[in-house]
Protein backbone atom coordinates (compact mmCIF):
# COMPACT_ATOMS: atom_id res chain seq x y z
CA UNK A 1 0.00 0.00 0.00
CA UNK A 2 1.17 3.59 -0.96
CA UNK A 3 2.12 5.39 2.24
CA UNK A 4 0.66 8.86 2.77
CA UNK A 5 2.93 11.99 1.41
CA UNK A 6 3.98 15.12 3.33
CA UNK A 7 2.47 18.42 1.54
CA UNK A 8 3.07 21.70 1.51
CA UNK A 9 6.57 21.58 0.51
CA UNK A 10 7.22 19.19 3.13
CA UNK A 11 8.58 16.64 1.62
CA UNK A 12 11.45 17.70 0.60
CA UNK A 13 12.79 19.02 3.76
CA UNK A 14 12.35 15.96 5.17
CA UNK A 15 14.06 13.51 2.26
CA UNK A 16 17.74 12.70 3.32
CA UNK A 17 18.02 9.54 1.68
CA UNK A 18 18.47 10.29 -2.18
CA UNK A 19 19.22 7.50 -4.95
CA UNK A 20 20.95 8.69 -8.07
CA UNK A 21 20.72 6.90 -11.54
CA UNK A 22 22.80 7.43 -14.40
CA UNK A 23 21.99 7.43 -17.82
CA UNK A 24 22.59 5.64 -21.52
CA UNK A 25 26.40 3.58 -21.27
CA UNK A 26 27.44 5.86 -18.07
CA UNK A 27 28.08 4.58 -14.37
CA UNK A 28 28.22 5.59 -10.70
CA UNK A 29 31.89 6.46 -11.23
CA UNK A 30 30.54 9.12 -14.29
CA UNK A 31 29.64 11.35 -11.30
CA UNK A 32 33.08 12.51 -10.48
CA UNK A 33 32.70 14.23 -7.43
CA UNK A 34 29.55 15.20 -7.16
CA UNK A 35 27.73 12.69 -5.25
CA UNK A 36 30.55 13.77 -2.25
CA UNK A 37 29.46 17.18 -2.35
CA UNK A 38 25.75 16.56 -2.23
CA UNK A 39 26.58 14.51 0.74
CA UNK A 40 28.75 17.27 2.29
CA UNK A 41 26.78 20.71 0.71
CA UNK A 42 23.16 19.17 0.95
CA UNK A 43 23.78 16.83 3.67
CA UNK A 44 22.28 13.82 1.89
CA UNK A 45 22.87 10.46 2.67
CA UNK A 46 23.44 9.57 -1.61
CA UNK A 47 22.80 5.78 -3.05
CA UNK A 48 24.02 5.02 -6.53
CA UNK A 49 22.86 2.10 -8.28
CA UNK A 50 24.52 1.31 -11.56
CA UNK A 51 21.82 0.37 -14.32
CA UNK A 52 21.87 -3.61 -15.53
CA UNK A 53 24.62 -3.86 -18.11
CA UNK A 54 27.03 -1.36 -16.61
CA UNK A 55 29.38 -0.21 -13.76
CA UNK A 56 29.00 -2.73 -11.19
CA UNK A 57 26.29 -4.99 -13.22
CA UNK A 58 28.71 -4.97 -16.77
CA UNK A 59 29.18 -8.28 -16.63
CA UNK A 60 25.21 -9.14 -16.86
CA UNK A 61 23.06 -8.15 -20.24
CA UNK A 62 21.05 -4.72 -20.27
CA UNK A 63 17.12 -5.60 -20.56
CA UNK A 64 15.32 -4.05 -23.87
CA UNK A 65 12.88 -2.27 -22.06
CA UNK A 66 12.96 0.28 -19.22
CA UNK A 67 10.22 -1.42 -17.08
CA UNK A 68 12.95 -4.48 -17.16
CA UNK A 69 15.61 -2.20 -16.21
CA UNK A 70 13.79 -0.34 -13.22
CA UNK A 71 12.51 -4.03 -11.83
CA UNK A 72 16.46 -4.78 -11.76
CA UNK A 73 17.64 -1.55 -10.16
CA UNK A 74 14.74 -2.09 -7.39
CA UNK A 75 15.73 -5.44 -6.83
CA UNK A 76 19.28 -4.09 -5.71
CA UNK A 77 18.10 -1.45 -3.09
CA UNK A 78 20.61 -1.18 -0.46
CA UNK A 79 19.54 -3.09 2.60
CA UNK A 80 18.43 0.24 4.34
CA UNK A 81 16.14 1.85 1.98
CA UNK A 82 14.24 -1.42 1.55
CA UNK A 83 13.82 -1.84 4.93
CA UNK A 84 13.85 2.43 5.72
CA UNK A 85 9.78 3.69 6.43
CA UNK A 86 11.83 7.13 5.64
CA UNK A 87 10.75 9.31 2.83
CA UNK A 88 13.41 8.54 -0.15
CA UNK A 89 13.99 10.63 -3.21
CA UNK A 90 15.46 9.94 -6.52
CA UNK A 91 17.69 12.33 -8.73
CA UNK A 92 18.32 10.41 -12.07
CA UNK A 93 20.33 12.00 -14.88
CA UNK A 94 19.14 10.96 -19.16
CA UNK A 95 17.59 7.66 -19.47
CA UNK A 96 17.84 7.45 -15.63
CA UNK A 97 15.25 9.55 -15.59
CA UNK A 98 12.89 6.91 -17.72
CA UNK A 99 13.89 4.81 -15.37
CA UNK A 100 12.59 7.21 -12.75
CA UNK A 101 9.33 7.76 -13.98
CA UNK A 102 8.28 4.25 -14.33
CA UNK A 103 8.98 3.32 -11.04
CA UNK A 104 7.10 6.38 -10.10
CA UNK A 105 3.98 5.19 -12.15
CA UNK A 106 4.17 1.44 -10.99
CA UNK A 107 5.51 0.84 -7.22
CA UNK A 108 6.57 4.60 -5.37
CA UNK A 109 6.49 3.21 -2.13
CA UNK A 110 8.70 5.45 -0.28
CA UNK A 111 9.25 7.91 -3.47
CA UNK A 112 7.79 11.10 -2.46
CA UNK A 113 9.62 13.50 -4.94
CA UNK A 114 12.23 13.08 -8.22
CA UNK A 115 14.79 15.69 -9.56
CA UNK A 116 14.48 14.26 -13.22
CA UNK A 117 17.95 16.02 -15.52
CA UNK A 118 17.69 16.61 -19.14
CA UNK A 119 15.30 13.34 -19.53
CA UNK A 120 13.13 12.00 -22.56
CA UNK A 121 10.68 10.13 -23.92
CA UNK A 122 8.99 8.32 -27.15
CA UNK A 123 6.08 10.90 -26.87
CA UNK A 124 8.45 13.71 -26.77
CA UNK A 125 9.49 13.59 -30.11
CA UNK A 126 12.01 11.84 -32.31
CA UNK A 127 13.88 14.99 -33.10
CA UNK A 128 13.67 16.41 -29.82
CA UNK A 129 14.69 13.25 -27.98
CA UNK A 130 17.79 13.02 -30.35
CA UNK A 131 19.01 16.30 -31.78
CA UNK A 132 19.99 15.92 -35.70
CA UNK A 133 23.63 17.17 -34.86
CA UNK A 134 24.13 14.24 -32.54
CA UNK A 135 23.43 11.54 -34.59
CA UNK A 136 27.29 11.89 -36.34
CA UNK A 137 28.69 11.46 -32.57
CA UNK A 138 26.20 8.52 -31.63
CA UNK A 139 27.18 6.45 -33.78
CA UNK A 140 30.64 7.45 -34.38
CA UNK A 141 30.67 6.38 -30.14
CA UNK A 142 29.44 3.20 -30.85
CA UNK A 143 31.62 2.56 -33.46
CA UNK A 144 35.01 3.99 -32.84
CA UNK A 145 38.01 1.71 -32.77
CA UNK A 146 39.14 2.19 -29.75
CA UNK A 147 37.62 3.57 -25.89
CA UNK A 148 39.41 6.76 -26.33
CA UNK A 149 37.67 7.90 -29.32
CA UNK A 150 34.16 6.38 -28.30
CA UNK A 151 34.41 8.16 -25.01
CA UNK A 152 35.81 11.39 -26.61
CA UNK A 153 32.84 11.44 -29.03
CA UNK A 154 30.66 10.61 -25.80
CA UNK A 155 32.35 13.90 -24.06
CA UNK A 156 32.06 16.23 -26.62
CA UNK A 157 28.02 15.65 -27.66
CA UNK A 158 27.69 15.71 -23.93
CA UNK A 159 30.01 18.71 -22.33
CA UNK A 160 29.75 22.35 -23.47
CA UNK A 161 32.41 23.23 -20.69
CA UNK A 162 35.66 22.20 -22.56
CA UNK A 163 37.75 23.14 -19.54
CA UNK A 164 36.62 19.77 -18.12
CA UNK A 165 37.00 18.00 -20.82
CA UNK A 166 40.67 16.61 -20.67
CA UNK A 167 40.19 15.98 -17.52
CA UNK A 168 36.91 14.18 -17.69
CA UNK A 169 38.13 12.44 -20.56
CA UNK A 170 41.09 10.67 -18.78
CA UNK A 171 38.41 9.63 -16.28
CA UNK A 172 36.07 8.69 -18.25
CA UNK A 173 38.84 5.84 -19.73
CA UNK A 174 40.08 4.95 -16.97
CA UNK A 175 36.24 3.92 -16.01
CA UNK A 176 36.25 2.08 -18.98
CA UNK A 177 39.33 -0.13 -18.40
CA UNK A 178 38.06 -1.17 -15.07
CA UNK A 179 34.25 -1.95 -16.02
CA UNK A 180 34.84 -2.22 -19.88
CA UNK A 181 31.13 -1.24 -21.68
CA UNK A 182 29.79 -4.04 -24.30
CA UNK A 183 28.29 -2.23 -27.28
CA UNK A 184 25.21 -4.86 -27.49
CA UNK A 185 24.63 -3.32 -24.00
CA UNK A 186 24.52 0.30 -25.10
CA UNK A 187 22.23 -0.96 -28.20
CA UNK A 188 20.06 -2.85 -25.78
CA UNK A 189 20.11 0.44 -23.65
CA UNK A 190 18.73 2.33 -26.54
CA UNK A 191 16.24 -0.15 -27.98
CA UNK A 192 14.65 0.12 -24.44
CA UNK A 193 14.72 4.00 -24.62
CA UNK A 194 13.27 4.18 -27.42
CA UNK A 195 9.93 2.22 -26.49
CA UNK A 196 9.34 4.57 -23.75
CA UNK A 197 6.52 6.17 -23.31
CA UNK A 198 5.96 8.62 -20.51
CA UNK A 199 3.37 7.42 -17.57
CA UNK A 200 0.14 9.06 -17.60
CA UNK A 201 -0.21 12.03 -15.45
CA UNK A 202 -2.64 10.69 -13.53
CA UNK A 203 0.00 8.09 -12.15
CA UNK A 204 2.26 10.42 -10.94
CA UNK A 205 -0.33 12.63 -9.19
CA UNK A 206 1.05 12.07 -5.23
CA UNK A 207 4.15 12.77 -6.38
CA UNK A 208 6.67 15.72 -6.19
CA UNK A 209 8.88 16.59 -9.07
CA UNK A 210 10.83 18.84 -10.85
CA UNK A 211 12.49 19.12 -14.18
CA UNK A 212 15.63 20.71 -15.03
CA UNK A 213 17.72 20.74 -18.24
CA UNK A 214 19.72 22.96 -20.53
CA UNK A 215 18.69 25.41 -23.33
CA UNK A 216 22.37 24.23 -24.89
CA UNK A 217 21.77 20.86 -24.33
CA UNK A 218 23.25 19.45 -27.66
CA UNK A 219 22.22 16.00 -27.65
CA UNK A 220 18.39 16.04 -25.92
CA UNK A 221 16.44 19.76 -26.49
CA UNK A 222 15.13 20.99 -23.50
CA UNK A 223 12.06 20.77 -24.98
CA UNK A 224 11.55 17.36 -23.79
CA UNK A 225 11.43 18.34 -20.38
CA UNK A 226 9.01 21.27 -21.60
CA UNK A 227 6.36 18.68 -22.31
CA UNK A 228 6.58 16.62 -19.17
CA UNK A 229 6.67 19.23 -16.83
CA UNK A 230 3.43 20.48 -18.30
CA UNK A 231 2.15 17.28 -18.39
CA UNK A 232 2.70 16.71 -15.11
CA UNK A 233 2.40 19.93 -13.76
CA UNK A 234 5.94 19.89 -12.00
CA UNK A 235 8.98 22.91 -12.16
CA UNK A 236 10.91 23.11 -14.68
CA UNK A 237 14.75 25.04 -14.14
CA UNK A 238 16.68 25.84 -16.98
CA UNK A 239 20.55 26.33 -17.32
CA UNK A 240 21.14 28.25 -20.48
CA UNK A 241 24.98 27.35 -21.50
CA UNK A 242 25.41 23.81 -20.48
CA UNK A 243 25.74 20.39 -21.93
CA UNK A 244 23.60 17.41 -21.29
CA UNK A 245 25.57 16.56 -18.24
CA UNK A 246 24.92 18.71 -16.20
CA UNK A 247 27.19 18.01 -13.20
CA UNK A 248 30.14 17.93 -15.53
CA UNK A 249 29.37 21.17 -16.98
CA UNK A 250 28.17 23.39 -13.68
CA UNK A 251 27.77 21.51 -10.71
CA UNK A 252 28.04 24.56 -8.68
CA UNK A 253 24.69 25.73 -10.10
CA UNK A 254 23.23 22.31 -9.81
CA UNK A 255 23.48 22.33 -6.11
CA UNK A 256 22.62 25.56 -6.22
CA UNK A 257 19.42 24.62 -7.72
CA UNK A 258 19.43 21.41 -5.26
CA UNK A 259 19.79 23.46 -2.26
CA UNK A 260 16.39 25.79 -3.10
CA UNK A 261 14.50 23.05 -4.51
CA UNK A 262 14.88 20.95 -1.41
CA UNK A 263 14.22 24.13 0.24
CA UNK A 264 17.39 24.95 2.29
CA UNK A 265 19.40 28.11 2.83
CA UNK A 266 21.42 28.80 -0.78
Amino acid sequence: MTKPRPTSGMASQAIKHWIFLRGLSREHAHWGDFIQRCEIELGWHCYTIDLPGFGSEHQRPSPTSIAEIRQDVQSRLPKELSANTQPIGIIALSLGGMVALDWLANDPENIYEAILIGTSAADCGLSKRLKFNAIPSTLYALFAMTARKQEHAILTMVSNNRHRHAEALDLWCRIRELRPTKKQNVIRQLIAASRFNSPSAQSLNNIKGHFISSRADRMVSFQCSEYLAKKYHWPLTLHNTAGHDLPIDDADWLIHTLKSISGQTC
